[in-house]
């Protein structure tokens, strides 16, 4: 027997001869399931939540202005550009375009609703174009004072097509007869988007010229200029590398005033579960100590035996941790398996199961790269789960427990 691996041979006897009872038998397994089913249940569970946040990242960030850079006066001449910024940007920045934004407040014949206003140029790259109905961007000429809204604001306001609503600006007033009034202006619902998302219920869309004469800004001025980026989510990278060399006339703001708390809830909701799902992988270790436990309680004359053969205190060690490697690898791999099938067609198996409507549809996104950080890290619990019985285990003393045995 001098040829084989002696310690794998033993350890493999252990697991899958009939020496084991039933009890220990049973407990091998239920850990092996438990840290299969906490294995899968992350995979899944991140899947969808990065689903989530891509789906979040397309439908919001695509839609809202990533970056504005404006002055302390709050409008920049659209001859001014912040080209030390853009320069340093360069590779990051997908388009710039001169933008008037404001909150307004929006005011029809029946219902009144809060909104941003975003004062555009229809010549200028502008992603809600893609999303209108009619498709009547080439009509927003300025003087005409027309407004595209999103399809959920409609509602809201009971408007349609060629209704008349007011556009309110709260920051700006004007002198009247009647004393200081907002800055407000009748407006035409030219046209209407929908994007099936949030920006429906309050962004609208207005000429350039028409936004800043509500906004009473000199001529040739804009609120400042918009930027596009790759990567909108990276905002704490580009900011924090650049904010030194900002000019003192420069002021960044982004969409993290806006929308940073819906992020920043997001991945506090995904880290938590995250550490509920680590600490059921966790508990399932214990699973892998209590079984090692009972096989080192059985086989205690077996291993006074082995070590008066011969065994070294690392070959006992090495032959538990065998065993307790043995119980883990099989949850992860059948847990990486099953998590992976499932994510790829959860929402077939939710449809089956008629727990969802047919017209919602999760969204998945497998990253592989979390994916084998799952497994590292149940690899590690699974490692740290064996030492110790393990450790017990080569610390039996032969004479001791064969003098009673």
């Amino acid at each position: 027997m001098t040829y084989q691996p002696i310690v794998l041979f033993i350890a493999l006897r252990y697991v899958l001869g009939k020496s084991i009872d039933q009890f220990g038998r049973n407990i091998y397994w239920i850990s092996s399931i438990a840290i299969m089913l906490g294995v899968m249940a992350m995979i899944t569970v991140l899947s969808v939540m990065n689903g989530c946040e891509r789906e979040i990242k397309q439908n919001l960030l695509n839609f809202i202005p990533h970056v504005l850079l404006t002055t302390d006066k709050g409008y920049v001449h659209i001859e001014n550009k912040p080209k030390l910024v853009l320069r340093q940007l360069q590779h990051k920045i997908i388009c710039v375009q001169p933008l008037v934004t404001s909150n307004v407040i929006l005011q029809s014949s029946r219902k009144a609703s809060f909104g941003v206003m975003l004062g555009i140029d229809p010549n200028h790259f502008e992603p809600l174009y893609l999303y209108l109905i009619n498709k009547y961007m080439d009509q927003l000429i300025p003087g005409k004072y027309y407004v595209i809204i999103g399809s959920a604001l409609a509602k809201k306001l009971e408007v349609r097509i060629n209704d008349q609503i007011r556009l309110i600006v709260p920051s700006v007033m004007q002198i009247t007869p009647i004393g200081y009034v907002p800055s407000q202006r009748l407006f035409t619902v030219l046209d209407v988007y929908i994007t099936t998302s949030e920006v429906d219920s309050y962004q609208v869309l207005i000429h350039r010229s028409d936004a800043s004469a509500l906004m009473h800004y000199p001529a040739q001025c804009v609120t400042g200029w918009r930027l596009w980026l790759h990567e909108p989510l990276l905002l704490n990278n580009y900011y924090y590398n650049n904010r030194l060399q900002l000019c003192k006339d420069w002021v960044w703001r982004d969409w993290r005033e806006c929308k940073g708390s819906l992020f920043q809830a997001m991945k506090i909701e995904k880290n938590i579960m995250s550490l509920l799902l680590v600490l059921i992988i966790i508990a399932a270790g214990f699973n892998v100590i209590s079984f090692l436990a009972l096989l080192i309680l059985d086989k205690q004359i077996e291993i006074a035996v082995l070590q008066t053969y011969g065994f070294t205190r690392r070959q006992i060690v090495l032959l538990f941790m065998i065993q307790g490697f043995g119980n883990g690898i099989l949850g992860i791999i059948f847990g990486t398996g099953l998590g992976l099938l499932l994510s790829s067609k959860l929402n077939q198996i939710l449809l089956f199961l008629k727990i969802l409507p047919d017209a919602v549809q999760l969204p998945v996104e497998i990253k592989y790269y979390q994916i084998l950080g799952i497994v590292f890290m149940t690899f590690i619990i699974v490692f740290l789960a064996t030492l110790y019985p393990s450790w017990r285990a080569a610390s039996v003393h032969p004479a001791r427990i064969l003098r009673h045995g």
